[in-house]
This record gives C-alpha cells, sequence and structure tokens, in this order.
C-alpha cells in the first residue's frame, strides 16, 4: 500500500472511529432521553388527570352545596314538590354542564332526577357511592351507568338533619379522555373491570385496545365499589418517543455520512500533496544509490519537506564530492597523480583488449636506496623526488598514459610496441630518463633503477599474467645486479600443483603427516655404526610418500622450513630418548637450514627439547649446509657457539659445493665435516675428484674434525676412503633410509661405537613454545 493510501486511510479510519463513538453515545443518550421522557410525561399526565378530577370534585360539591343550601330548595324537598326539585336539579346541573344530577331519600330512593333515565322511588345505589369515603356530609366516587363512566359527588340536605341526598356528577366521555390526551401527549383509556372481566369504556387508541408493545403505562385507579373496578391507563409509545431522536440520529448520520466524504477527499488531497514531493526526493535518492548525483532539485517548499529537500541537495552535492575523492583515492597515487596499482591493471587490461594482436611491452621499475633517502634527508625531500621520478618516466612519449606507482618506491609503465625487440629500446629509453640525478633544493640526489620487462606475446593473455611476469623479470634483474632483465620461460616458477603443496605442509605438521626415516652411519675403520641420519619424509594422504626434494625447497622459499625443522628436531629427540631407555643408544643427526640458525632462540629451543626428553647432548649433532652457514657469519658464528655449549655436536654438511671462507670454517665449533656425494660418487671415474676429496678430508683432520663421507654405493668407494683417512661413511652400499621399526631391526645385533649419554640439566623457559607449532 502506498504511503499516501496510507495516510488517506489512516485518518478516515480515525475520522470513523469518532464518529463512529460520537455516534453511539447520542444514540445511547437518545434512548435514555426517550425513556426519560415517557416516565415524565406519564407523571405529568397522572398528576394532571388527578388534578383534574380534584377540580371536578371540588365544582361538583359546590354547586350540590349550593343547591343543598336553597332554602326554597328544601321547602321543596319537605314538600316533596317533584316538578319544582327536578327543576331546581336541572337548572343546578345547566350551570355546571353536570350530565347527571339525582335526589335521593336518606334510604336512597329517587325524588327527583335531571339527566337520568331513573324514574321517582327508584332505587339509587347511594350507600355503595358513599362507602369509599365514609363523609357524613358528602361524598366522592365514581359509576358506571349504563356504559357510561361518571364522577359522582353526594351531598346531604339539611334541615337542620339530613332529609335527602344530591348526588351531582360529570360524566367522563371520550371528549375528555381526549382533552387530557391533547394536554398530557398520552393515549388515555378508562376500562371497568366487571366480574373479572375488563372493558375498555373509553379510549384515545385508534382501535380501541391498549397496546402493549413498545408501550410504557401508568395505571390509576380511580374507584372500586364491590365487584366493580374503574381504573384510567396513561400510556405513551417508546416508539413515538423516540420519532424525534431518531429524526436527529438520522441527520446526524447524514452529517457524519457528509463529512466522511469530505474528509476522505481532504485527506487524499493533503497526503497527495506530502508524498508528492517525497516521490521526487526517493527518485533522487535512488539515483545516487546508481552512482548519479546530479538530479535536479524538483521540490521547492517552505514548509518541512522544503528543508527536507534542501537537506537532500546540501548531501547528494556532499556525497558527490567524497565520491569523487573516494574515486581518486582507489585509482589515483595522491602523491604523483598517477594511477595505483588498480587503476594501471585496470588500463592495461583494456589495452591488451583493443590491442588487437600488436604486443603490449610492460614494465616494472623500483628504485635503488630510497629508503635511506627518507632516512637520512627526510620524507619531504623522498616525495619530492618520487614526484621528479613519476613525472619522467610519463615524460617518456610512448608511455604518457600509462604510467602508476605501484608502491612507495616502484612504478609500472605500459606501451604497445611493433615487435620484441623493440622491448629492450624502450626498456633502455627509460633508464636514460633516470640516469640524470634529481635536484631538491638545489641538491642533487643520484637515483638508480632496476628494471623488469615482460611482453604480452610470450604467453601472458591477461594483465594479472603480465604483470606477474614483470615482477619476475625485475626479480631476476636485482638478483643478478643488472639494470634491465627481459622476462622468459626459464624465469617460471614452480607448477601451480607443487605451489599447493605448501598450503598443505601446515596441516601435515598439525596432524603428524610427516615421517623420520634413519640412514646408518658407519665407522670405515671398525665397520661399527657410528650413528644415523634423520631425513624428513611426507606420507601424503593424496600424492603418496614424498621425498624432501619434493616440498624443502619451497618450505625454505616461504619460511615453513622452521616448522619443520622443529617437528623434526621434537621427534628425533623423542625416539633418541626412547632408543637411550632400550639401551640402544645412538647419535642422530638431524638438518638445520639457514633459516634456523637465524632465529635468535633457536639455541634455547633445543635446550628445551633436550630437557623434556631427557637426551643427552652427545647423542644429537645438527647438519648446517656449508652455504648457509656464511650467508650471515656472524649470527651464525654467534648461534654455532651457544649450540656448541648445549653439548650438542656440529656438522658442515655438503663440504665443497658451497664458497666456503676458511678463516670462518676455522672459527666455526664444529665437530664433524661431510663431503658432499657428487665428490664421492665420482672416485673411481676421476682422478681428479679423488684428490679433491685427499685434501677435503686432510683438511678436515688438520682442523680437528671428523670426517664423514656420503652417498657410498661400491665397496670400490668405500675402500678408498678408507685408504684417504676417512673416518665415517654413509650411503646405499651399506644401507637405504629405513623406517624406525626396520631401522631397528637392521640396527639389531651390530656393533655400535660406544657414546657416553649422560643428560645434562637445564633450567629452560620456553619449552611450550617449542612443542607448540601454534607458537612457531
Amino acid at each position: 500500500m502506498a504511503l499516501r493510501t496510507r495516510i488517506a486511510v489512516t485518518f478516515l479510519l480515525l475520522l470513523a472511529a469518532v464518529l463512529a463513538a460520537a455516534l453511539g453515545a447520542v444514540l445511547a443518550a437518545n434512548r435514555d432521553s426517550a425513556g426519560r421522557e415517557v416516565q415524565r410525561q406519564l407523571d405529568v399526565g397522572a398528576l394532571v388527570f388527578s388534578r383534574l378530577l380534584e377540580s371536578n370534585r371540588r365544582q361538583l360539591t359546590q354547586a350540590a352545596q349550593a343547591v343543598a343550601a336553597d332554602y326554597g330548595f328544601r321547602e321543596a324537598v319537605a314538600a316533596r314538590d317533584t316538578d319544582t326539585l327536578a327543576s331546581a336539579l336541572e337548572n343546578s346541573g345547566e350551570r355546571i354542564g353536570a350530565a347527571l344530577v339525582v335526589l335521593t331519600s336518606l334510604n336512597g330512593k329517587v325524588i327527583a332526577a335531571s339527566g337520568t333515565h331513573l324514574p321517582a322511588g327508584a332505587p339509587y345505589p347511594l350507600s355503595s357511592l358513599q362507602e369509599n369515603t365514609g363523609a357524613a356530609d358528602s361524598a366522592v366516587s365514581m359509576m358506571v351507568d349504563r356504559g357510561r363512566i361518571y364522577q359522582i359527588v353526594t351531598v346531604a340536605v339539611r334541615s337542620p338533619l339530613p332529609v335527602a341526598w344530591i348526588a351531582m356528577g360529570f360524566e367522563i366521555d371520550n371528549k375528555a379522555a381526549h382533552e387530557l390526551a391533547d394536554i398530557t401527549g398520552l393515549a388515555v383509556t378508562l376500562s371497568v373491570n366487571a366480574g373479572g372481566r375488563w372493558t375498555d369504556v373509553i379510549s384515545t387508541v385508534s382501535d380501541g385496545t391498549l397496546r402493549t408493545t413498545d408501550v410504557v403505562t401508568r395505571r390509576i385507579e380511580m374507584s372500586k365499589v364491590g365487584n366493580t373496578e374503574i381504573v384510567a391507563v396513561l400510556s405513551r409509545s417508546l416508539a413515538d418517543a423516540r420519532a424525534p431522536f431518531e429524526r436527529l440520529t438520522k441527520v446526524l448520520f447524514v452529517i457524519a455520512g457528509v463529512s466522511l466524504v469530505a474528509f476522505a477527499f481532504a485527506a487524499f488531497w493533503l497526503a497527495r500533496n506530502i508524498t508528492r514531493p517525497l516521490q521526487d526526493l526517493t527518485k533522487v535518492v535512488d539515483r545516487m544509490r546508481a552512482g548519479t548525483y546530479d538530479a535536479p532539485r524538483n521540490v521547492q517548499r517552505g514548509d518541512e519537506l522544503g528543508v527536507l529537500a534542501e537537506g537532500l541537495h546540501l548531501m547528494q552535492t556532499a556525497v558527490q564530492s567524497r565520491d569523487q575523492s573516494i574515486r581518486r583515492l582507489a585509482y589515483e597515487d595522491t602523491l604523483t597523480g598517477l594511477m595505483n596499482r588498480t587503476a594501471f591493471g585496470a588500463a592495461l587490461s583494456e589495452a591488451l583488449g583493443d590491442a588487437d594482436g600488436a604486443p603490449i611491452g610492460v614494465v616494472v621499475i623500483n628504485l635503488h636506496r630510497f629508503r635511506r633517502i627518507n632516512e637520512h634527508l627526510g620524507y619531504s625531500v623522498g616525495d619530492a623526488v618520487l614526484t621528479e621520478i613519476a613525472a619522467r618516466i610519463a615524460g617518456v612519449p610512448s608511455v604518457n598514459s600509462a604510467v602508476a606507482r605501484l608502491a612507495a618506491d616502484q612504478f609500472a609503465a605500459f606501451t604497445k610496441l611493433n615487435d620484441r625487440a623493440g622491448l629492450h629500446a624502450w626498456g633502455t629509453s627509460l633508464l636514460l630518463a633516470l640516469a640524470d640525478p634529481v635536484f631538491v633544493e638545489a641538491q642533487p640526489i643520484d637515483i638508480s633503477a632496476t628494471l623488469g620487462l615482460a611482453l604480452s606475446a610470450d604467453g601472458a593473455s591477461s594483465h594479472d599474467e603480465l604483470m606477474r611476469c614483470a615482477d619476475l623479470a625485475l626479480e631476476c634483474a636485482r638478483r643478478e645486479k643488472r639494470a634491465l632483465s627481459i622476462y622468459e620461460e626459464a624465469l617460471k616458477p614452480a607448477a601451480r600443483d607443487q605451489l599447493s603443496l605448501l598450503g598443505e605442509l601446515r596441516h601435515a605438521v598439525e596432524h603428524n603427516e610427516l615421517r623420520l626415516y634413519f640412514q646408518p652411519k658407519i665407522e670405515l675403520s671398525t665397520g661399527r655404526v657410528a650413528g644415523a641420519e634423520v631425513l624428513l619424509r611426507w606420507q601424503h594422504p593424496l600424492r603418496g610418500l614424498l621425498t624432501p626434494a619434493d616440498f624443502i625447497p619451497f618450505a625454505e622459499q616461504t619460511g615453513f622450513i622452521r616448522w619443520l625443522t622443529r617437528w623434526t628436531l621434537d621427534h628425533s629427540m623423542a625416539q633418541a630418548a626412547e632408543w637411550q631407555r632400550a639401551g640402544m643408544a645412538l647419535n642422530l643427526a638431524v638438518n638445520i637450514s639457514a633459516e634456523d640458525i637465524g632465529d635468535s632462540r633457536f639455541d634455547s629451543r633445543v635446550a628445551s627439547l633436550l630437557c623434556r626428553h631427557q637426551l643427552a647432548p652427545t647423542l644429537l649433532t645438527l647438519e648446517l649446509t656449508e652455504s648457509g652457514a656464511i650467508e650471515d657469519p656472524a649470527r651464525a658464528l654467534q648461534m654455532l657457539h651457544a649450540i656448541a655449549a648445549l653439548g650438542v655436536s656440529l656438522s658442515i654438511d655438503d663440504f665443497g659445493t658451497g664458497y666456503s671462507s676458511l678463516s670462518h670454517l676455522a672459527r666455526m665449533p664444529v665437530h664433524e665435516m661431510k663431503i658432499d656425494r657428487s665428490f664421492t660418487q665420482s672416485l673411481e671415474s676421476d682422478p681428479e675428484f679423488a684428490t679433491v676429496v685427499r685434501s677435503a678430508i686432510d683438511m678436515g683432520h688438520g682442523l680437528g674434525l671428523r670426517v664423514v663421507a656420503e652417498g657410498i654405493e661400491t665397496a670400490a668407494a668405500a675402500s678408498r676412503l678408507r685408504e684417504f683417512g676417512c673416518d665415517v661413511a654413509q650411503g646405499y652400499f651399506y644401507a637405504k633410509p629405513m623406517a624406525g621399526e626396520s631401522f631397528e631391526t637392521w640396527l639389531k645385533d651390530r656393533p655400535r661405537v660406544p657414546v657416553i649419554a649422560v643428560p645434562v640439566a637445564c633450567t629452560v623457559d620456553d619449552v611450550t613454545d617449542t612443542v607448540s607449532l601454534a607458537t612457531f
């Protein structure tokens, strides 16, 4: 339902409710008023009827007394002059309009009469008329004679004692009833009960019978003489009483109906007057939601809606301004005014779509030593340098509209080229544009840059892939210390399925999918087992058993190698401690990486594990690759001394494959060096390798180190190494790497080099840090 309709209907319902309540109250009040009015009329009618009878009584009494007091009348009574008496009675009755005048003897015999059929000497019911009052001189009563009702007054004629009675009465006829009805507004009925049967003698009701439906009555008992009872019934129809109120109610209903219709028109007009501006404002809001902020202002009013429209217009302007600012922030570099990475990717994607087969060249530019500019000269100078560099790159004509700042000191650009040869020339032009010093406040600042370039014709079909190729070329240029490098297929990183292994390594460590394999080390002079090297395997749920070559290189690239080292150390020490408790003490060699040596807490982690597993330090050897040891000689030397202080043996692995500094090697607290398999496997075929191996063995002994040769696969190679004085050998000639249970079976009953295995007590506080992978 629309807002306009809801407003109008709401007001109409409210008005209808008010009118209904008012009409209901009026109807109830009218109904009560009609009842009260009828009761009031009945009360008034009864009072009027009583006063009428009383007035008649007084008039009759006065007239009768006047006749009875007349001397001539009394003389006539004494003389029983009936003619005179009849004439006097008739004259007296005519004077007051009495319908009946009768003179009776004391015993009720008619002496003379006027207005009645009774002859002289006929009995008259004098006693029954007087018995209701009990008066001695006069009495008032009602009488029915031949279907007529009379109000009778009897007065004694004294001379001086009562000698006769005068009965004088008015007939209560239809005329009197209608006059009373006209005065009171009531229906008047005179009923007589004779012998238990009621008869309506006089009635103003049209049908002659008293209606009892919807009629309120008031009964007035007029007389009861013997078995005859006379009553007057005053009645009033409620329907007639309510008629004026019902007419008023009808008028009120008409007024209410007209009011509803008029109010409906007014409500809909008012609702329309309110909602039409709101509809216009809603359209403006919808356009704002759709990103359009130039909607015209159609509402011009001076009321609250006008204020709302003005506020919405101001908000529209503010939102438009903020939207433009946000768009600038989202797609533009605020310092240089160049595109940012998002805008550059969109522009490059559009250019690739419009290239129509033409090659697109992309370059990623990285500035050298920019951080030092900020540190030594301040950020304001650095910002000025970046602004100048951006202007120089944008000034190269071929990249006039396709330059972006990707990061703090990294820029990118693309251009359409004619062929692959133009890519190198374009890169050279960019280098030339950046070759001159940048002057900031008259101070020259030398800036050098490294460029990585990629061409869309080399298989990069999307802007993301093209940018990735340029990044790889930039990384190659930085690694090889060149100013410029162009992407080649050889720079493509490992396959996607191999990279997915990195995401699964954490799951492998946390769910013990890694396995320890052991390859024995044999003392050449005696043939005894001198120890074993721990080799890591991954029991992948889908790929099967993976060797270290399948995942160790990627773990080293991502820094996950620390997790693997700590897991290996934890489980290797646990196995060594178990064999030590079983009487099979054996030195285990575990490989560690340069990343581990770079960990400032690595020595405390090793000490924690030794204490946790109660393992003698003499049963643990840590093997570090030669190249890894000399990447940061000072830190490596400090950490190696800390580890050696724990009593753990140290070994230089793959000796001869790195670019060792003998001065550093001489200062290292190592106990063993291992000759790489690339030398030992060529002992029989190449005499020069034999000379190198002999020299390495002699040098190791000269430094006081035990020499281990790995990769021994033939008896001849083992014999030559024994002749050269090599101490220990390992390789497939003796045994392949084996799982724990298989290695225990192989080791059973084989002689071993004795090892002094005494646990060293130490206090280390980071045991939980060592065994919980979540804190690595």
